[in-house]
């Protein structure tokens, strides 16, 4: 019985070894930025990027949305086919990304590939589950996905929730 015990406890410490090793440990300063634009920038910041070419209305929270379906994107978005900011707390916590769809579709084990070289991500860490990728890291998450047009979502997760429990205590 203590064998068996034993034989237990170590297995449990194993497992707890390998799922560690697994894990991605950047954090908020670590995470990717994306056409300059990084989490946690403010509105301002957001609009220097943007420069005139864009027209950002958020002061301390909100959503922006620009599409380039009709028209093309500016210089410095290159292949992009719609842009959403999310904002909370004059704070830039969630950047979303439709990229055009090349000639040639790619899979999304492809697009995963190309995503963690051009941002110096950990390319093992990824999981796949129906068809969508995450990358779940101490203060950020990525998600990555190729259903429509590949898609890429960079989240701030602590003002993520803090923003979900703000619209949750407005809605009581």
């Amino acid at each position: 019985m203590r064998v068996f015990l034993l034989l237990l406890i170590l297995l449990n410490f194993i497992i707890n070894c390998a799922a560690q090793e697994k894990a991605c440990r950047l954090e908020s300063a670590d995470a990717p930025t994306l056409f300059g634009l990084r989490l946690e920038m403010t509105p301002t910041q957001v609009k220097s990027i943007f420069g005139k070419d864009l027209k950002l209305k958020i002061k301390r929270e909100g959503s922006f949305f620009q599409n380039f379906i009709e028209k093309e994107p500016p210089r410095f978005l290159p292949g992009v086919r719609a842009l959403y900011l999310r904002f909370f707390d004059t704070k830039l916590y969630q950047i979303e990304i439709f990229y055009e769809p090349e000639n040639k579709r790619r899979t999304l084990e492809e697009f995963l590939s190309q995503l963690s070289a051009e941002l110096n991500l950990p390319p093992n860490l990824w999981v796949t589950k129906y068809g969508i990728s995450e990358l779940k890291c101490a203060d950020f998450s990525l998600v990555a996905d190729n259903v429509l047009n590949p898609r890429v979502e960079l989240t701030d997760e602590s003002i993520r929730a803090r923003f979900e429990a703000a619209q949750k205590n407005k809605n009581k």
